[in-house]
């Protein structure tokens, strides 16, 4: 499970359990002892991709360590994977959604792009009961040519020069 070391705090996975679905287990995500989120993980079945979701408290924005609990995240799960990041506790993030903008013009979607994931969508009303609240979902692509062709998808959708200078400096690093 989780248990790595970001700008020398200590982040780990607590409180783990398992699900009546073999594949899933649930677990608070700390760092320092401090709450980020309580998360789901999906390890993935058959044609089912393997899923992270993490109830976000966006302390770690304000503390400078967002992007890389992100990054750490991006290299934890496999490739073709989803991660799904609740924004409900981030007013920012909330606000710019429901103000029009894309996921990407978000913190959020910023932090997201920035750690390696692509393809970016806002769950405003998910799906039936089990889904939860509203998120932001992330993919971890299986090639970087995939990467490239979404990074620029959404280079076209964006609508902050914030994101787009973003985006365009991903791009031409080739970064994907």
């Amino acid at each position: 499970m989780i248990d790595s070391v970001i700008k020398g705090k200590r982040l780990k996975a607590i409180e783990v359990s398992r699900t009546h679905i073999s594949e899933l287990v649930s677990f608070k995500l700390v760092l320092n002892d401090k709450v980020v989120g309580k998360c789901h993980y999906f390890s993935g079945r058959e044609y089912y991709p393997p899923w992270l979701e993490l109830d976000y408290d966006p302390w770690p924005r304000k503390e400078g360590l967002e992007l890389e609990l992100f990054a750490y995240l991006f290299t934890f799960l496999p490739s073709n994977s989803r991660f799904f990041v609740t924004y409900y506790k981030d007013e920012e993030t909330l606000n710019l959604i429901m103000k029009g903008l894309s996921a990407a013009d978000t913190p959020i979607g910023r932090s997201l792009l920035s750690a390696g994931f692509s393809w970016l969508k806002t769950w405003y009303f998910p799906e039936g009961g089990n889904e939860g609240g509203v998120k932001i979902q992330a993919n971890k692509v299986i090639d970087n040519e995939l990467r490239r062709r979404q990074l620029q998808e959404i280079l076209v959708e964006v609508k902050t020069d914030e994101t787009k200078s973003l985006i365009a400096d991903l791009l031409a690093q080739g970064k994907p």
